[in-house]
């Protein structure tokens, strides 16, 4: 049975981040950066009050991480463990064999690499602490920089899904899905 989060050894560092399971309060600490027009852009929940905000937030901390820089959040981020597809009767052994990556960086901490350290990390999480066999990350096409991101983590290009995403601002979008698996991010860190 594959480990969740809360299992792992807290926290995590590296070389500028630390990170470590998202908190309730942690809501109030991110909302301000986190409500900005330019994160709202690429982000999948619009809160338009903090208590949403609250709300949304602690409905999702089981697979919540915050990156802090000098004790200041900085990034935050989810992994998702998932069920592989499979056929019927292979669905007990494809139980939590995937999971899902996404995170959001604070506008004032971008250009400086921590997005690409703290998915990097995320990456490793899933893989390393929760040893799932294969990471996924989907974007907004038009969403240069997580689409930069993934690509410099190592995650490969799998599909562009033609305006499959319908966008707040009423347009339909291009999405794309990035993964790899368990056995090529361990080639390459040896």
């Amino acid at each position: 049975m594959t480990p969740g989060l809360h299992e792992l050894d807290w926290p995590v560092r590296t070389d500028r981040l630390e990170l470590r399971l998202g908190r309730p309060e942690d809501a109030a600490a991110i909302w301000p950066w986190y409500r900005r027009p330019e994160v709202q852009e690429w982000t999948t929940t619009l809160s338009p009050t903090l208590e949403a905000h609250q709300a949304w937030w602690s409905s999702r901390l089981a697979t919540t991480v915050v990156g802090l820089r000098e004790g200041r959040i900085v990034a935050t981020g989810a992994v998702t463990v998932q069920d592989a597809w499979s056929q019927a009767d292979m669905a007990a052994q494809a139980r939590g064999q995937q999971a899902e990556l996404g995170w959001v960086l604070d506008p004032e901490a971008q250009g400086q690499g921590l997005g690409t350290e703290f998915a990097a990390a995320l990456l490793r999480l899933a893989i390393e602490g929760l040893g799932v066999r294969r990471v996924e990350a989907e974007c907004f096409a038009e969403n240069l920089a997580s689409r930069r991101v993934m690509e410099k983590i190592g995650m490969r290009c799998e599909g562009v899904f033609i305006e499959e995403s319908l966008h707040r601002s009423g347009r339909w979008l291009d999405g794309m899905t990035f993964a790899l698996l368990a056995r090529e991010y361990r080639a390459r860190r040896s």
